[in-house]
């Protein structure tokens, strides 16, 4: 292997090695880095001159990474990451001026719970900014953060990056939505007689309040499942369905569709919601800005 000269390495060529062994595409880290496709593809050769090693071999359709390119960023990864949190923390921010494009990881539930006031908030504090919301869950958050596809994500999240920065937001409880107009809160019987409709990612017609209910020798009958809180409303509405979810969620639809709202008739389970963000992001004045509206938009 020739030895590199340091004087020769341009740090440009550095963040186009990480794009491409994120996307594994040269027009996708063309798009990524807002560059053209032969600039991505020139830099490539640079590299591979730079290096003598090919970096990344076609296999269909994707480029897969070397071991030395997986070596080079798994040493070099975090030294872009510390440039770039740099020159954030010495960027200047003046919410009525500025113009930031923010992207941020929601799960279905809070996209529902604390968007609309989010927006809100960067219609009157930010004007000039814009925002792109990407959809997440458990399965993906940590990807599209690792990815940056997304500078922060919120929700119920787990096995993030290493040294991802994370703040609990709350324990989530969990509460009932209902259509029907039968006077009086459910008992217990009442519940478990019902049918009931089951958000879940996972496609199946279990979730975790029915572990709740088998450890109190009682079950449902969960008839649908669906994949996402947004489709609830019309689902239940002029049926005697229930729907049992997180109580931020509930009580979001329950304003905005008119819905029925009401505490669980025992003790339901709960989990954190958690704000998490990358480390390159954790000085910069906007995106500070972006966490704090975030927490506020959820808790006020």
């Amino acid at each position: 292997m020739k030895p590199i000269e340091l004087a020769r390495i341009d740090l440009n060529l550095l963040t186009v090695l990480a794009a491409l062994v994120r996307e594994r595409h040269v027009s996708r880290a063309a798009e990524r880095l807002h560059l053209g496709q032969p600039a991505v593809s020139h830099a490539l050769a640079r590299l591979r001159a730079l290096t003598g090693d090919p970096l990344l071999v076609r296999q269909g359709r994707n480029m897969e990474p070397t071991e030395r390119a997986l070596a080079l960023m798994q040493g070099l990864g975090p030294a872009l990451e510390q440039i770039e949190a740099t020159f954030r923390a010495q960027t200047e921010f003046e919410p009525t001026q500025a113009a930031p494009v923010f992207r941020i990881g929601l799960a279905d539930d809070l996209q529902i719970a604390m968007l609309p006031r989010l927006l809100r908030a960067l219609g009157a504090e930010v004007p000039r900014a814009k925002l792109v919301t990407l959809t997440v869950c458990y399965r993906n958050a940590s990807a599209h953060l690792d990815d940056a596809q997304v500078s922060a994500v919120m929700g119920f999240l787990k096995d993030l990056p290493a040294g991802a920065k994370v703040r609990k937001v709350c324990s989530a409880r969990y509460a009932v939505l209902r259509a029907d107009t039968a006077p009086g809160t459910l008992s217990l019987d009442d519940y478990c007689r019902r049918r009931h409709v089951l958000v879940t990612y996972a496609g199946d017609l279990h979730g975790t309040v029915d572990e709740t209910l088998a450890a109190l020798d009682r079950q449902r009958d969960v008839a649908f499942s669906v994949p996402q809180f947004g489709s609830l409303p019309a689902v239940l509405t002029n049926t005697d369905l229930l729907a049992t979810m997180p109580a931020h969620v509930a009580q979001a639809l329950s304003v905005q569709a008119g819905l029925r709202c009401e505490a669980l008739p025992f003790e339901g389970p709960s989990y954190d919601v958690t704000l998490a963000w990358r480390p390159a992001t954790d000085k910069d004045p906007a995106e500070r800005w972006l966490r704090k509206a975030m927490l506020r938009a959820f808790t006020d």
